[in-house]
């Protein structure tokens, strides 16, 4: 970009580094809160799963069948909201599958968010979790019991991970998507213990206090955690200035400017930039400023962990059921 840049200089080419990225996804950090956590996570989570269920019975053939076979005696499921409309999205994502490919009984959700990491007590936690949730799905104490001993099994998980990614040089795009996803999944678990003890009788008071204390920490934990890996992400971002001089390849690639992850090997370019020396640090740090800043998956993470709180009573009273649909609700 030349000695006698500006700053708006910078700040341009910045902006448009990022709006080729968003255009081409390259370069752009996959960590934010996975689609079936944000799905089945709000007030209207019964409401999501009643719309997956009718839409898997209109499209799978004996989708209704299998699901009852999955689901053993039950015709209707209690508390069907937050991890236990998760629970039973997830039993409705395999038994859809067995109708279509050979049987896999790893669930999408942990495939997307844990990736090829091999150990994770994360990942083992919440995995377990789903399996007893699905196994005492119907018997409510034992489902009591069997969350707070894994609740807090997964809150350690989450200390060593945290400090790991801060203090052991262990930051990654996946161990930090690891731990938002795991925090996530954590807030829900107690918001749904919470639910099951209001239901048998216990004061809401207690467990509002502790879940807005545990969304405050994680809040803390968060800023602290986007700001070690905003300065991951500004090492591993690097600019330069593409010129071809040999007469065969200039015919074909033009002088460009290009911004390379180094972490995941994917190049972005700007082609056509007329003006040569675009390397710097500060357009590194321009274009992180724009992803940190304005890329939904990043941006929103604040927001997402916020509306806990702010629903906090809403998702603790709701205990909404699930029926298992029956042949009439096809085409309905």
């Amino acid at each position: 970009m030349g000695s006698g840049a500006s700053q708006e200089d910078y700040d341009k080419l910045s902006l448009q580094f990022y709006e080729t990225a968003l255009r081409s996804t390259c370069v752009l950090p996959d960590v934010g809160i996975d689609e079936s956590l944000l799905k089945y996570s709000g007030v209207n989570s019964n409401a999501a799963l009643e719309a997956y269920s009718n839409e898997l019975v209109n499209s799978v053939p004996d989708f209704i069948e299998k699901l009852g076979s999955s689901l053993g005696s039950f015709t209707s499921i209690p508390n069907a909201v937050g991890l236990g409309a998760l629970v039973i999205s997830m039993i409705m994502e395999i038994t859809m599958k067995s109708s279509t490919q050979p049987s896999e009984d790893t669930y999408s959700m942990l495939r997307r968010v844990f990736g090829e990491e091999k150990a994770s007590g994360v990942r083992d936690t919440m995995s377990e979790y789903l399996k007893r949730h699905r196994l005492f799905i119907n018997n409510e104490q034992r489902l009591r019991e069997e969350i707070r001993r894994l609740e807090t099994q997964l809150s350690g998980h989450l200390t060593i991970l945290r400090n790991s990614l801060l203090h052991d040089g262990q930051m990654s795009s996946r161990g930090f998507k690891i731990w938002v996803n795991g925090a996530s999944f954590h807030l829900q678990m107690l918001i749904h213990e919470a639910r099951l003890n209001v239901k048998a009788g216990k004061r809401e008071s207690g467990y509002v206090e502790s879940i807005q204390a545990a969304i405050t920490l994680y809040l803390q934990h968060l800023d602290n955690l986007l700001n070690e890996y905003k300065h991951y992400k500004i090492s591993k971002t690097y600019v330069y200035w593409f010129q071809c001089y040999s007469p065969d390849c200039a015919m074909v690639f033009s002088p460009h400017c290009v911004l390379s992850n180094l972490e995941s090997k994917r190049t972005c370019e700007i082609s056509n930039y007329n003006q040569p020396g675009c390397s710097g640090s500060e357009i590194s740090k321009g274009f992180n400023d724009n992803v940190f800043s304005k890329y939904e998956p990043i941006s929103s993470l604040r927001s997402h962990f916020l509306k806990f709180k702010n629903n906090i009573h809403s998702l603790i009273n709701q205990h909404d059921d699930f029926t298992l649909p029956t042949s009439h609700h096809r085409f309905s």
